[in-house]
């Protein structure tokens, strides 16, 4: 079975720890740590499967060397009680299988450096079977710098990932969820995960302690400590959870079957008898009813043909618009990133423009002519003022308004969404079918609303017209 594991940690000089001691153990090199001026050498680590660095668009080639790269890391902070760097842990689904775990973590490193533009460094480890590790246990280190890496070096925190109520490392739990599920059901395998806690899960599964290096270590020397008693004694309550629950699913599954039979043999009773009573009427009801909803979303029949009730098209409806609104988020949130790079980038362009212009007033400013040329010397100069305020107004309203402008513009939405089918296939093709189905089901909802109305207001109206009291007419005297 799936399970779920996505742990963030920090590698941080207050607790005494290195980004090239933490790569060099994950990597199991031989690291030479320029800082503390010494070298950390785990080269004798076995169980690295595989180990691969990302680095965001155009930054500096030299920076795929493993030790160049997080030297460069640890030189960049300059205060004692630094945060070098940052780690996601993550567990690979035991279905998959070594090829469909490498396309797996391809995914989540790419969209990491997408998002946040940051170094990033990948060590997938395979089990110590032979020290009492669980054969499935492959799992990978993803360690990454805290700040942005550019083709000028690293700049600015990710601060982002620092902030408790961001809400980035909830994105990330559900997006490696999202990645997990996306590829065991291209594997073939009907297995989910579900990055929510067991309590809000509420599938009566406990949650186990954390038991950290040194209790592992001593699990796998055979010695038991109170944590890892507890959590074997929480791991056996679970499997025995998960064991009545499957039995539970199995009963249920078998009851729809028994219940699909009776349904099957009912119909023909009433087909040869109109004397045999229904077995169960709400069922059948409501399988008609999602049959039907299937003709109208294919096109094969029409709302008003349809005659579906308001109840359940609003439960429908209702479904529909919570998948589309995660879909929809989405997209948005790339279109987002992918606004604030065309402007970033927009940005640097404006910027040596503007430095290039300020250069070039400058080296002006030091040939001024005493006598002849004075004039033309003066509107070379008050021309290269007037382009350099032009630009730094258009270069101050990019920033200030650009990403905003972007996302309200059409043609970039078409381009963002070319983007999005390119780097999202799957997704994009989800919400293309989704929304079809969307408009079609808001669409037999307000039909029927409106029906409805229309109906109640006729009832009202002949009901005022039957209440209403009698005229009397009476005869003209003489």
């Amino acid at each position: 079975m799936a399970i779920y594991h996505f742990s963030v940690k920090t590698v941080a000089r207050s607790a005494g720890r290195s980004a090239t001691a933490s790569i060099a153990y994950r990597a199991g090199e031989k690291i030479y740590c320029e800082r503390e001026g010494k070298e950390h050498d785990y080269s004798r680590k076995t169980g690295v499967e595989y180990k691969e660095i990302y680095l965001p668009e155009g930054a500096p080639k030299h920076l795929k060397n493993r030790e160049r790269l997080w030297n460069e890391v640890e030189q960049r902070e300059t205060r004692k009680n630094s945060t070098v760097a940052r780690e996601f842990e993550i567990a690979f689904p035991s279905e998959l299988n070594q090829e469909q775990r490498l396309a797996m973590l391809e995914e989540l490193c790419s969209s990491i450096v997408e998002r946040h533009q940051v170094a990033v460094d990948a060590c997938v480890h395979a089990p110590h079977t032979g020290s009492g590790s669980d054969e499935r246990n492959y799992h990978a280190h993803i360690l990454m710098s805290t700040r942005k890496l550019t083709p000028e070096g690293f700049t600015e925190k990710t601060r982002e990932l620092d902030q408790k109520y961001s809400g980035e490392i909830e994105h990330w739990r559900e997006h490696f969820a999202d990645i997990c599920n996306m590829h065991l059901d291209m594997a073939g395998f009907t297995e989910r995960i579900d990055h929510r806690s067991y309590k809000d899960q509420e599938i009566g599964l406990e949650a186990t302690l954390h038991e950290g290096p040194k209790v592992t270590e001593l699990r796998r020397q055979g010695i038991e400590t109170e944590i890892s008693r507890t959590n074997d004694e929480i791991k056996q309550r679970n499997q025995i959870q998960l064991h009545y629950s499957k039995n539970m699913d199995m009963l249920i599954a078998e009851n729809e079957i028994k219940l699909s039979t009776l349904k099957t043999e009912q119909q023909i009773q009433i087909k040869h008898s109109a004397k045999t009573p229904p077995i169960d009427e709400k069922a059948l009801f409501e399988q008609k009813q999602r049959e039907t909803l299937f003709q109208l979303l294919k096109g094969e029949i029409s709302a008003k043909e349809a005659n579906l009730g308001l109840d359940f098209m609003q439960d429908v409806f209702k479904k529909a618009e919570n998948t589309l609104s995660k879909l929809q988020k989405h997209t948005n949130e790339f279109n987002q990133h992918l606004a604030q790079e065309i402007v970033k980038n927009g940005l640097k362009q404006s910027h040596d423009k503007l430095q290039s212009l300020v250069d070039q007033h400058n080296e002006l400013g030091q040939n001024k002519p005493l006598l002849f040329g004075k004039k033309a010397w003066e509107a070379q100069r008050d021309a290269l003022y007037q382009e350099h305020k032009k630009l730094k107004g258009r270069h101050e309203h990019q920033k200030k308004n650009g990403v905003k402008e972007l996302l309200e513009n059409d043609k970039f939405k078409e381009h963002a969404w070319k983007q999005y089918q390119k780097q999202h296939p799957a997704k994009a093709e989800q919400f293309q079918s989704l929304y079809g189905s969307y408009r079609i089901i808001k669409k037999c909802v307000d039909e029927i609303k409106l029906e409805q109305q229309m109906k109640l207001r006729q009832e009202q109206q002949l009901k005022a017209q039957q209440h209403a009291p009698k005229m009397k007419f009476r005869g003209m005297s003489r």
